[in-house]
Parts: structure tokens; sequence; C-alpha cells
């Protein structure tokens, strides 16, 4: 009897290869207009679960799952209504599924769907309205944290990165801001967006805003001097999440290391021409959304033998979500944010000589 990796890998395979024909049996056992969506709106809809949840099988994860349809949940605005329709659809995929697999593959698949069920059934009340905000009033540069958030909401970008520029001036050290400042601040846009208390063009506009200050501040952090190291950092195509792996390209350029940072969704062929042209020790790719790890994975199968000893440091909301995770996609390290980056590249090459030194 096969073992559960090589079952997971076999049920994965199935869902990849035949996403189109489950989804139209899935959607003939849903009603369309009981769903209130059209019925191309509902296949497209449908097709969209298979791969999350073909990711979160081959890589024995449900957290990958569980955050596709948090996801889907806040699209167009969570409400009970929205819930009771991801509830229906993802009963479908399991009871097609119940049709299309072998009994033993079929009750490997039945976590994944309880677990989704679970994430659908907690209240929205806890995860919209009930969340606090990130900007709590004993946190390091709260003040100007906050004053940093009502400047960008009030589109006063100027007067806020002359806030930033008063913090440093009153001893903030530039490693404070980027984590009292810019990373509360995001993730609290980030809250804010949720809620539907800011629009998109807010939650950009302040995102933008950031991406100019940290700009401005990336030469304060390059008078340490240079350990000889060189990184390479990525997200992967589709992936335009960006300014959480641009603080950890940052952070390790302020350790010493030269980055190479090719910031938003990258084509996989051109991280590894990266890799080899620049001679990377280490590289680092982001996954903003569950529905990216499955091209990280993919990036990792393709190493070509140049950079079989490259190490590779992956991050971001679904590695923090399974810290497991990191494991299942064949990487070297993990870190949950910038400080532990520089953490965990300082434990990867703690035992190898270093090439140069450059005051």
């Amino acid at each position: 009897m096969p073992n559960s990796s090589a079952q997971h890998q076999a049920i994965a395979d199935f869902l990849y290869e035949h996403t189109s024909e489950l989804a139209q049996i899935a959607c003939s056992q849903l009603n369309a207009r009981s769903m209130g969506a059209t019925d191309a709106g509902l296949l497209e809809e449908v097709e969209s679960h298979f791969q999350p949840l073909a990711d979160a099988i081959l890589m024995n994860s449900v957290s990958l799952l569980e955050a596709h349809l948090e996801y889907c949940r806040y699209t167009n605005g969570p409400t009970p209504e929205r819930d009771e329709q991801l509830r229906q659809q993802i009963n479908a995929l399991r009871q097609t599924l119940s049709q299309g697999l072998t009994i033993a593959q079929y009750s490997l698949t039945l976590p994944f769907f309880y677990a989704g069920q679970e994430a659908l059934n907690k209240q929205l009340e806890v995860l919209v309205v009930g969340v606090q905000s990130v900007l709590q009033d004993q946190a390091p540069l709260v003040e100007a944290a906050r004053q940093y958030l009502a400047r960008l909401l009030a589109g006063q970008r100027t007067e806020a990165l002359a806030g930033i520029r008063q913090a440093l001036r009153e001893g903030a050290h530039v490693h404070d801001i980027y984590l009292h400042i810019f990373q509360p601040v995001q993730r609290e846009v980030g809250r804010l967006w949720h809620r539907g208390d800011i629009n998109v063009a807010q939650e950009h506009y302040c995102t933008a805003a950031t991406e100019l200050a940290i700009a401005t501040l990336h030469s304060q952090l390059m008078a340490t001097p240079r350990n000889g190291r060189r990184l390479v950092a990525a997200t992967l195509s589709g992936d335009l999440h960006v300014m959480p792996l641009r603080m950890v390209s940052d952070f390790l350029e302020s350790d010493g290391w030269d980055a190479y940072f090719l910031g938003a969704s990258t084509p996989a062929a051109f991280v590894w021409q990266a890799v080899v042209a620049h001679q990377a020790e280490l590289l680092v790719v982001g996954a903003s959304m569950s529905h990216h790890v499955g091209r990280v994975r993919e990036l990792l199968a393709q190493r070509p033998s140049s950079c079989a000893a490259t190490r590779v440091m992956v991050g971001g909301a679904p590695f923090n979500a399974d810290p497991q995770l990191w494991r299942a996609v064949g990487a070297d390290a993990w870190a949950p944010d910038a400080v532990g980056a520089m953490e965990e590249a300082q434990r990867l090459f703690s035992g190898k000589a270093k090439r140069r030194v450059v005051a």
C-alpha cells in the first residue's frame, strides 16, 4: 500500500490534472440561483478552490486551504450569506471527490475539508469587527506610528515622511522605524481594508508612500562593513506584495550582505539566472498568499545543479501560519520577519568561511 506522502502526491496530481471537469461536476450539484452567482461566475470560483486544495494536500498543510477560504470570504465583503456560499461550494467539492478518488485517497482529503468548513464557521464578528488595532498603547514608537498612519490616510505623504525624519532626529534607529512604524502601520492598513474602513485606493496610497519612505532610508542601512556574502531576493510570478521581502532584504544588507533585490512577480527562470550571475549564497523568496506557495515549491524543485550549494530561506503569511511549511517546499530555513531572517542567515552560515570583508 502506498505511503501517505505518495498518496498525497497522487491526489494532488489528480486535482491539478482534472480541475476543469471536477469543477463542472461540483457546479452541477449547486443551484446557481440560490448561490447568488451566474453559471460562469460560479464555475470560475469553484475552479479557483482546486489549486489551493491540491497544494494543501500535497504539502500536508491545512492552513493553505484555510487561508484561501479566508481570502474568498472577504471578496465583495464578508457576510453570513457569503460564508454559506463558500460552505456549499466546499461541500460540493467534497462530494465530487468522494466519487472520483479511492476510499483510501478520499479519507486523506477529509481533514482538509473539515478544516476549511471550520474556518468558515468562525464568527465574522471575531474576525472582522473584534480584531483590535495593531497599534497598541504600549508598543514602541506607537505615537509616531499613529501620526504616520493618520497623515497617510489624509493623503499627506510629505508630512508623513517629515514625521519619520523627526523620529530619526529624536534618536530612533532605522531598524526601529522599520519594525515599529512601517511594519505595524502596514498591518493596520490591511486590517482597516479588511474591515471596509478604507478602500483599495487608500491602501495602495499608503503602501506606495511607505515604499518611498523605505527607499529614502536604505542608504542609512549600508554603513555596516560588507561581510562578503551575496543574496538574491524575490517574490514569484503573480505575487505583487513585496514590501515584507524588501524589509528582509534591507535588514540583511544592514548585517553586511550584498543584496540583489529582484522585487515582485519574478519568473522562476530569471530567479535562478540571477543567483548564478551574482554568485549568491542565499536566495530569499517571499510568498504573500497561500496560492503562491505552490510556485515556491516548483521553483525549488527546478533548482539547477549550478545552484546546488545555494541556501534558500522563505517567508510570508502562509509560512507564518504553518511554521513547518518551509520543509514541504524544500527550503533550508524560514523566518517570520526581518529580525528572524537576520538570525536565520547567521545560523545558516555560521560555520562557513567568508570570502572577503570590505570596510
